[in-house]
């Protein structure tokens, strides 16, 4: 195939496993040129590498339309930083180049497109790439590509019909034979078109109550697609059932049917006994109950970090700490399962502060408020609030009072992130970064410190 036929520039990214998985990415790459689709290994100029491979990434990356994640379990590891330093450095830069693209991007298609070499390593896909379609392409990168090819080429399976001028907003959207186009509605979907969802919302609420049948239906089904379309699960969930108990359309029963499966999927991810909902939970169970160690190993290694430097500094005058260096004191601290003499004093200080800031929490009279807030590639807030008469108390866009808590997805479990809104950066003295608040989805409430909303301990 000559280059004018070559389209749809991908980049791959891998973990160099094994040769023999080297050699497995070579001949899908190979495959993957010779179907017309241009795609970049860095196999390919290691004759003549660059001055900087992070760069070299970062160019691909920015200049791909799409990026191929060849997901083994040694990506996953090297991806969600889990290796030793120095170990896979290669995928955990792109991994956090990756997370940033994800984190900013605000695309409507898929630029990420996981694939498996097989069918039980779909498990290992991180989320939320595990949200779009996967691919399957064998041991030996001998499956059949072409439905993958037809995506990275852009060229749909079928070709349509000829494109005429549609009359409506909803013609281009969506269509349900036998259901009329109402002004009205089309104009409330063309306000969630340009930006304005809630406005959208409101404005078919209000028609809704004015029109029955299948109409009626289908202005909840429109509904339930912006509800999901900004996050808002929950809402849309039950404006889907609505429609699946309410009409006898069977197209739009079935549509309905197969998008509440897709929110049931996302809402359990979040609120299931694998999700962050329950491990942040948990945790907060071993806090009420003193499980000192329990406690520290749910938090992720840079929290448990910043910890430990927090409480070297507030004890840095302290003569117990003068025989040791400080870097490797807290090195030692923060590691999950710590043996250095003096971390029980840290662990057992931190511990005391925690139970303190989530003295009112009970597992009992609280909950997990509102949708899943989900942040970046493998970060999720959960909202603790308190609930009156099962029923949780919120108001003007504000959850008082509140304990928000990052998670982060490491591995195949959620962890403890931090204590508040902001990822913990590690550092003498240790920062946090403020998560931007348009992607927290509710007002900031004052927390009890700056820094992971823990102030400075004594020894």
């Amino acid at each position: 195939m000559s280059h004018d036929n070559v389209s749809g520039r991908v980049l791959v990214s891998y973990s160099h496993d094994s040769e023999a998985h080297r050699k497995t990415i070579r001949v899908f790459a190979d495959r993957l040129r010779r179907a017309g689709v241009d795609a970049r290994i860095d196999q390919y100029v290691e004759g003549e590498p660059p001055e900087s491979w992070p760069d070299w990434t970062r160019r691909e990356i920015e200049n791909s339309d799409f990026v191929i994640v060849v997901v083994t379990d040694g990506y996953l590891q090297r991806f969600n930083r889990e290796t030793g330093a120095g170990i896979g450095s290669g995928v955990r830069w792109e991994g956090a180049l990756i997370t940033a693209d994800l984190y900013h991007s605000r695309r409507e298609r898929a630029k990420f497109i996981p694939v498996v070499l097989r069918r039980r390593d779909v498990a290992l896909i991180p989320s939320p790439l595990n949200l779009t379609s996967w691919f399957e392409i064998g041991e030996s990168a001998d499956a059949d590509l072409g439905r993958l090819v037809r995506v990275l080429l852009r060229d749909p399976s079928e070709l349509p019909g000829e494109l005429g001028t549609p009359s409506t907003v909803t013609d281009t959207a969506f269509h349900f034979d036998g259901i009329q186009p109402n002004p009205e509605v089309d104009s409330a979907l063309s306000i969630a078109a340009v930006g304005e969802p809630q406005e959208a919302i409101n404005r078919l609420d209000a028609l809704i109550k004015g029109l029955k049948g299948d109409e009626r239906a289908y202005a909840l089904f429109l509904q339930g697609v912006i509800h999901h379309k900004i996050g808002e699960v929950s809402q849309a969930m039950a404006c889907f059932q609505r429609v699946i108990d309410t009409t006898g359309h069977v197209q739009l029963r079935r549509s309905s049917s197969q998008r509440l499966h897709v929110v049931l999927t996302e809402f359990d991810a979040h609120f299931g006994e694998n999700g962050p909902v329950a491990a942040a939970t948990n945790w907060l169970v071993s806090v009420q109950r003193g499980k000192r160690n329990a406690v520290w190993r749910a938090l992720t290694r840079e929290l448990r970090l910043v910890l430990a430097q927090d409480w070297i500094i507030a004890n840095e005058g302290h003569p117990t700490l003068a025989p040791y260096d400080r870097e490797e004191l807290a090195a030692a601290i923060a590691s999950k399962n710590p043996t250095h003499p003096l971390a029980k004093h840290c662990l057992k200080s931190k511990l005391e502060v925690l139970k303190q800031h989530y003295s009112e929490w009970s597992i009992e009279g609280w909950g997990a408020a509102g949708n899943p807030r989900r942040i970046g590639l493998d970060y999720e807030i959960v909202v603790m609030s308190p609930a009156d008469d099962g029923v949780l108390i919120v108001g003007d866009g504000e959850i008082r009072p509140v304990y928000p808590i990052l998670m982060r997805k490491v591995g195949q479990d959620w962890m403890i992130a931090n204590f508040t809104t902001a990822y913990p950066m590690p550092g003498w003295p240790p920062q946090a970064e403020e998560i931007p608040a348009p992607l927290i989805g509710f007002k900031r409430v004052g927390t009890k410190s700056e820094l992971a909303g823990l102030p400075p301990e004594g020894a």
